[in-house]
């Protein structure tokens, strides 16, 4: 990566710095923020005390996987006081906000109006700056698209490897930000990599997830359950197109608006729109459209739509923004990471 190009990333990230920091200082509690943080320290003791039984069996937030929570826990028993809630906040925020600023430089490598447009988008800018379990394996899912994307012509590279056990991470950190990978599967060469692919996340989810620990499928089923069960007995229902609307709409804007005076999500949201038509016999803008389609389709279908959802979406979206320079006859084949 040339040196302008390294230049557009930093700008970039400063750019995130200043929209994060803030939030992640000023953002009053969610109410989820408690309970992933009560989680999270709940399988922090359970590996200081290798209670591994607690570990993959947990009392607290049993919903959702637990590679992010346990995360959070280690960081958070390593503090003078895992139990006081300010120091515990601003440490699950702390890491959150590095995983973001993470996916920002990712994106400013593609492109450097990808990178602006992510560090500026607000759904990404809040959830990247709250105690939610959507940051981290945005990241890691992002990585294996990218990853996965720029190899695809070569069966041979080892990278391939790394892809599936970044897809076997977002599994580990929280389902739908795995569903991206499924798109992957029909971009990249052969079955061989495919199958390898595939295993490879399998094996990376079972072991980076300890509720998979005391039975992959029983702990798969019993999930499903829950989640089940909680779409039923919701007071508040969505609509079906509450995920596209929560992605371009600015919503944290209106929510908190001494935090986000301004919201950009509806320019960033029109532009891709006009992006992905424009260069829509490219592969990589079908590749990104297949990168949206899966999980939407899944939050389309399912009963539980909150706006924290649409993290899975923001990367391709403003992705998508790479898309907008002039069209050349071999821009399919050079399109790359």
């Amino acid at each position: 990566m040339g040196s302008v190009r390294w230049g557009w990333v930093i700008v970039a990230v400063l750019a995130a710095v200043l929209v994060r920091l803030p939030a992640s200082t000023t953002l009053t509690m969610d109410a989820d923020e408690p309970i992933y943080l009560a989680a999270s320290i709940e399988a922090g003791e359970s590996f200081r005390d290798r209670n591994w039984s607690r570990l993959s069996n947990p009392r607290l937030n049993p919903e959702h996987p637990g590679l992010v929570k346990a995360l959070n826990g280690i960081v958070l028993t390593r503090s003078p006081d895992p139990q006081d809630l300010i120091m515990g906040l601003a440490t699950v925020r702390g890491l959150s906000v590095m995983a973001g600023l993470g996916a920002v430089a990712l994106a400013a490598a593609v492109h450097p109006l990808a990178g602006l447009a992510l560090a500026t988008h607000t759904i990404h800018a809040k959830y990247s700056s709250q105690g939610y379990l959507e940051s981290l394996p945005m990241l890691w899912m992002a990585l294996a698209m990218l990853l996965g994307w720029r190899h695809r012509h070569d069966e041979e590279a080892r990278a391939w490897w790394l892809v599936g056990g970044c897809w076997g991470a977002a599994l580990a950190g929280k389902w739908l930000h795995g569903f991206p990978g499924i798109a992957l599967l029909f971009f990249i060469p052969g079955w061989r990599v495919r199958a390898r692919v595939v295993l490879t996340a399998t094996a990376g989810w079972i072991l980076l997830d300890p509720t998979m620990w005391s039975g992959p499928i029983d702990s798969v089923l019993h999930k499903i359950e829950l989640h089940r069960a909680y779409a039923e007995g919701l007071t508040t229902q969505t609509t079906w197109t509450a995920p596209l609307l929560s992605l371009v709409s600015g919503g944290p804007a209106r929510w908190h608006p001494e935090v986000f005076p301004v919201s950009l999500d509806p320019v960033w949201g029109g532009l891709a729109v006009v992006s992905l038509w424009r260069a829509r016999r490219e592969a990589f803008s079908r590749y990104l459209l297949a990168w949206m389609a899966v999980p939407l389709a899944v939050m389309m279908i399912w009963g539980t739509r909150w706006p924290q959802h649409t993290m899975v979406l923001v990367m391709p979206l403003c992705l998508s923004l790479s898309l907008l320079g002039p069209r050349t006859q071999d821009a399919d084949s050079e399109r790359s990471v």
